[in-house]
């Protein structure tokens, strides 16, 4: 698929007259932008360096065409040289790189593994973010971007510090043994009720009573739509795949009753020209959700009112001539703006140095506070209902519970995410009661 080869530039046999490449087999032609990462970066880079980095570029690129069946430099080119769609698998390649170079659908947590060199991984980590922060300075610039230079910059800087901070983590495998020091964290990022709470004040829309200043988009019919995105997945838990495949017939009133559900599944829509069209995850992803019946008057008015004849059934579009469908970049960039100003009123809940913060708002998070809250919920009202004789043991709310959140999250059978959620709850339950106890105790010193 892919392959690295040394190029001799002349006839003299010196170090400095040979450059390391990666070749795509199929056109036996050099991969573009590691190519020029090459040229700018390596050139000056001794042999062994250039061939140690293009190797893990080759990892990379085998990696990304197992996952998306189409090279890394094609998805790059038509993001508009997007860095989010490289910073979001940083970890899905470290795990693929310690599982023998196999993708995994499940979760899977970084292990000690005696057939791995951990201090490989972390080799291979260290040349890929070199080649990350290269394409960031190059690409992520006004050349090629059509956003404010201040936004431009506020992004490159924040992705800069996120990229430093994980060489810092691969910095930490230890030299004496396979294991990774405690930096390294698995914690779920998801929002608690306070940041919650401040979320909403940020997204809510302006209406005729009420005037937002703090929310980062000035159009009322922007602020609408994005507010429907963002509540769309924090309250049901949508995958941003699932949601850009949402269409203006995807939300149904039952019959015979006012029960009002999202119809989550696959569209074919001949005027959806996006170059990475969005796909349903997986069988179980096929799914109906009931949907607060306020919810789907807010849609409707949304279609109705706001959304132009595009002449595509695609729900979220632009605004704007050619109202084209929103992309992975596009939606990524409403949530960038967010994260932006929840940051600039609520610092607090991004300080590393605290326990409980965030590192960023993205849909991501959005579905991670969605799958906590919803657990914590049916597990606390499925134990109440057992202490009323309605299942035989107060353990059976747990697995109920579980079960719940896989068929309206769309995970696979064998998906081992609700079974993570429902331990942390667990954590936070034994940690609330431990604290409720010592009160009790009523210990004096």
């Amino acid at each position: 698929m892919f392959f690295t080869k040394t190029i001799h530039l002349s006839k003299e046999n010196s170090k400095k007259n040979k450059i390391a490449l990666l070749f795509d087999e199929s056109t036996s032609s050099p991969c573009l932008y590691p190519l020029l990462f090459s040229i700018a970066v390596l050139s000056d880079k001794s042999l062994a360096t250039q061939q140690s980095d293009m190797l893990a570029l080759k990892y990379w690129y085998e990696f990304w065409y197992q996952k998306y069946s189409t090279t890394f430099c094609e998805s790059f080119l038509s993001t508009k040289y997007d860095p989010n769609i490289y910073i979001k698998e940083i970890d899905n390649f470290m795990f693929f790189l310690e599982n023998e170079k196999k993708l995994e659908n499940n979760l899977v947590r970084l292990r000690l593994n005696s057939n791995v060199d951990y201090r490989t991984i972390t080799k291979r980590m260290r040349s890929l973010l070199k080649y990350f922060k290269y394409l960031l300075d190059v690409y992520w610039d006004i050349r090629y971007q059509e956003i404010p230079k201040k936004d431009l910059e506020s992004q490159r800087k924040r992705i800069d510090i996120y990229l430093n901070s994980k060489k810092r983590i691969f910095n930490k495998f230890s030299a004496r043994s396979t294991t990774v020091k405690n930096e390294i964290k698995h914690d779920f990022k998801s929002l608690n009720n306070d940041m919650y709470k401040c979320l909403y004040e940020i997204i809510k829309p302006n209406n005729k009573d009420y005037k937002n200043i703090n929310n980062p988009f000035t159009d009322k019919n922007t602020q609408l739509r994005n507010f429907l995105i963002v509540h769309l997945m924090i309250n049901y838990g949508l995958r941003v795949g699932e949601l850009m495949l949402l269409t203006t017939q995807s939300f149904k009133k039952s019959i015979n009753s006012n029960i009002y559900n999202i119809i989550v599944t696959n569209t074919d829509d001949e005027y959806d020209h996006r170059s990475r069209k969005p796909n349903i995850k997986n069988e179980q992803s096929y799914r109906v959700i009931q949907l607060r019946d306020q919810d789907f008057k807010l849609i409707n008015m949304y279609i109705d009112e706001i959304r132009e004849d595009t002449g595509t059934e695609i729900l979220f579009t632009s605004l704007k001539p050619p109202y084209s469908a929103l992309s992975y970049s596009a939606i990524n960039l409403i949530f960038s703006k967010i994260d932006i100003k929840f940051k600039e009123l609520h610092p607090k809940y991004f300080d590393p140095k605290l326990f409980g913060t965030i590192e960023k708002i993205t849909p991501h998070v959005c579905r991670h506070t969605w799958a906590y809250i919803s657990l914590s919920y049916a597990i606390k009202k499925y134990q109440s209902e057992a202490n009323l004789k309605r299942f035989s043991k107060i353990s059976d709310a747990m697995t109920i519970a579980q079960e719940d959140l896989r068929v309206l999250g769309g995970w696979s059978v064998n998906s081992v995410m609700p079974s993570h959620y429902a331990k942390r709850f667990i954590v936070d339950n034994a940690n609330l009661i431990n604290l409720e106890r010592i009160s009790a105790q009523n210990l004096e010193f």
